[in-house]
C-alpha cells in the first residue's frame, strides 16, 4: 500500500473550541500512483459528506466543512482515500466533545487553609474509562502590617490615635482585628498589647 494519510486537523489529546471548528482536514499522499479525488472523501458518522481538495506535493489536503457543529455527543470522522491504482485506505478519527470550565467566583477560603481540588474526566470514545487527579493548595497567612498611628494629646491625659490603613481592600461582612502595642507612658512603662475587632457592614443590605 502506497497511500499515506497524515496531518489530521487535531492531534491526539488536542482540542479546539467548537466556535473555532470551521472545518476538518487531512493530508492524503501517494507518490507512486497519485490520489484519485473522485474516489476519496470524508465520512462523518459513517455518512459520506461533501469533500474538497487543495493540491500539495504528492497529493492533496482533503477538507470537510460542516454546516454546523453541535456541541454534544461523540462523533467520528473517517478519511476514505483511493489512489489511481484503485487501492483504498481508510483512517478513522474519534472525537469527543468536552467543556472548558472557568471558575470565576470570588471565594474567601480564609488564611492558612488547605483547599483540596479534584478533577475527574470520562473518556467515552475508545476504551471507556474514568480518571481523576487531585491536588491542593494552601492559602497565605494573614499579613501582620504596621499601620502606623498619629497620636494627639488631649489635656495631657487622654490620647486619641488615628490609624491610617495601607489598603482599602476589605470585604463586607468580615471581621478584622487590630492590635495596639508598644505604647509607653511618660515614665517609660509599656502597656500590654490591646486587641480589638470590628466588622465592616454591607451598605447595600
Amino acid at each position: 500500500m502506497t497511500i499515506l494519510i497524515d496531518n489530521f486537523l487535531l492531534n491526539s489529546d488536542e482540542w479546539v473550541l467548537v466556535s473555532d471548528l470551521n472545518y476538518f482536514s487531512v493530508d492524503i499522499i501517494d507518490y507512486e500512483y497519485g490520489i484519485s479525488t473522485s474516489g476519496s472523501y470524508f465520512l462523518y458518522n459513517d455518512t459520506q459528506v461533501g469533500t474538497t481538495f487543495s493540491g500539495i506535493i504528492g497529493g492533496y489536503t482533503m477538507f470537510y466543512t460542516p454546516v454546523s457543529v453541535v456541541s454534544s455527543g461523540i462523533f467520528t470522522i473517517t478519511a476514505h482515500v483511493q489512489n489511481n491504482n484503485f487501492e483504498i485506505s481508510e483512517e478513522t478519527y474519534n472525537l469527543l466533545y468536552g467543556y472548558n470550565v472557568l471558575f470565576n467566583e470570588v471565594v474567601d477560603w480564609g488564611a492558612n487553609t488547605q483547599v483540596d481540588v479534584l478533577v475527574q474526566a470520562t473518556n467515552e470514545v475508545m476504551c471507556p474509562n474514568t480518571v481523576g487527579e487531585g491536588f491542593y493548595f494552601v492559602t497565605a497567612e494573614l499579613p501582620s502590617v504596621n499601620l502606623g498611628a498619629y497620636i494627639r494629646a488631649v489635656e495631657y491625659v487622654d490620647l486619641n490615635a488615628t490609624i491610617y490603613p495601607q489598603s482599602t481592600s476589605f470585604f463586607y461582612g468580615k471581621t478584622y482585628s487590630i492590635t495596639i502595642s508598644g505604647v509607653k507612658d511618660y515614665s517609660g512603662n509599656i502597656m500590654d498589647p490591646y486587641t480589638f475587632t470590628f466588622t465592616i457592614e454591607d451598605p447595600t443590605s
